[in-house]
């Protein structure tokens, strides 16, 4: 596939797995209201505070494998208009067992990590209203403020509200993700010595936090996109091989980098570097990856990356 398909295709894909992260999250703060964290605080159910973080993790595990089999079909139809395949009539198999063992791990890895992000956002928020000997109704709030973050984000969002309350209105204006319309009225309240209102700390914390779950959203998007359908695609041009349609040495892979926002050196180096299909990429760091977004690279080489691959038939 060329550079522009490439992009065209994690653009549709990116949008997708970001629209499903803010759906995964409204579903998760639908199924546990603040009535019922606060009634698990009380009772001392620490583990079961937050309810069906699993299968909100499985939601949205089920959408980054419908973007890997997206990918692969669109691979798989790139393949099957090639001239040199007119004999051929390729296909994406969605039942290979690679496939079906993608599915799984992506699941086995969503469960795990959305699991443990709850867990770490909640006990934080536990320990901090310890700390500031808060009522189980102020904890259980900053709990449900904190679902679809991470433990740090979420500590962003309490920390607003809490100046917020306390009238520093100056540290909620210079918070990072802040909202120019709720700055609008606290640059004119600090000027008048106001205060806010309940109602009004509520729904400037809420759009703070919704900045904060749509920049989540789109972290993962951008992460996720990379690393499902360049997998899916290479899962296609694998089969294609192994089903005879396509000679491997014939594929040739182009490291394509993006070019656009801050840019890690190291591929701005990789720009233009190709490889035959079976082989990985050498990066500068020493690792090697079959692709952008390849989880072999590490955080490093794949967290926000926005690099792709172009994929030719050779000679």
């Amino acid at each position: 596939m060329s550079e522009r398909e490439m992009a065209k295709l994690l653009a549709i894909i990116e949008k997708a797995l970001g629209a499903s992260w803010l759906d995964v999250s409204d579903w998760l703060r639908s199924q546990n209201s603040l009535d019922a964290i606060e009634e698990r605080l009380i009772r001392g159910d620490v583990q079961g505070v937050v309810k069906e973080v699993e299968q909100a993790a499985r939601m949205f595990a089920a959408e980054t494998h419908g973007a890997f089999t997206t990918a692969g079909k669109a691979g798989a139809k790139w393949l099957d208009a090639q001239p040199a395949l007119a004999d051929k009539l390729v296909r994406f198999d969605v039942t290979n067992a690679r496939a079906i063992r993608a599915a799984q791990r992506n699941e086995l890895e969503w469960v795990v990590g959305v699991t443990n992000d709850t867990r770490t956002m909640a006990h934080t928020a536990i320990i901090e209203g310890q700390r500031r000997n808060a009522n189980p109704r102020e904890v259980a709030r900053d709990i449900r403020e904190g679902l679809g973050l991470t433990a740090e984000q979420s500590r962003h969002v309490a920390n607003y509200r809490r100046a917020l309350e306390s009238g520093d209105f100056a540290n909620a204006m210079g918070r990072e993700l802040h909202d120019a319309r709720s700055d609008r009225m606290l640059r004119r309240l600090a000027g008048e010595d106001g205060s806010l209102t309940p109602a009004q700390i509520d729904k400037m914390t809420e759009q703070y936090r919704r900045n904060y779950i749509a920049y989540r959203a789109e972290t993962i998007a951008r992460t996720e996109s990379a690393r499902n359908a360049h997998a899916g695609l290479d899962e296609a041009l694998t089969q294609a091989v192994e089903r005879g349609e396509i000679d491997a040495e014939s594929l040739v892979k182009e490291w394509i980098h993006a070019g656009r926002g801050r840019s890690r050196a190291d591929h701005v180096a990789m720009d233009g570097k190709t490889v035959r299909f079976g082989e990985a990429f050498a990066m500068p760091d020493g690792a090697r990856m079959k692709y952008p977004g390849d989880p072999a690279g590490g955080a490093a080489n794949t967290a926000n990356c926005r690099c792709t691959f172009a994929t030719t038939i050779g000679a």
